[in-house]
């Protein structure tokens, strides 16, 4: 199994609401060397998958082998994505209590 797949990075990307640029900034990778894999231009050197992948996962998302016939796929892990995305201290209900 591949380390990561161009699709899973996109989506991952879009469930996370990062721009390539921000990704590859977090990854510590090239915006181009992003953006080449992404649309299947070129394949990264395993290392720089690698760090992608893992920025992922730091980030709250994970991964989900092929099973019964499906395609690998991921998902967010809600809890740990939010305390990556809005700043300490702030809660769930904060965002979602109407103001009076």
């Amino acid at each position: 199994m591949s380390i990561l797949l161009a699709s899973q990075c996109r989506a991952a990307r879009a469930m996370l609401g990062l721009s390539q640029k921000e990704l590859a900034q977090k990854a510590e990778v090239g915006s181009r060397t992003l953006a080449d894999f992404e649309t299947g231009t070129r394949s990264p050197h395993p290392r720089t998958l690698k760090a992608i992948r893992e920025t992922l996962c730091s980030l709250g998302i994970v991964f989900l082998d092929a099973e019964g016939g499906l395609g690998p796929g991921l998902r967010l892990d809600c809890e740990k994505s939010f305390t990556t995305i809005f700043p300490p201290g702030m809660e769930l209900a904060t965002l979602f209590t109407p103001e009076e």
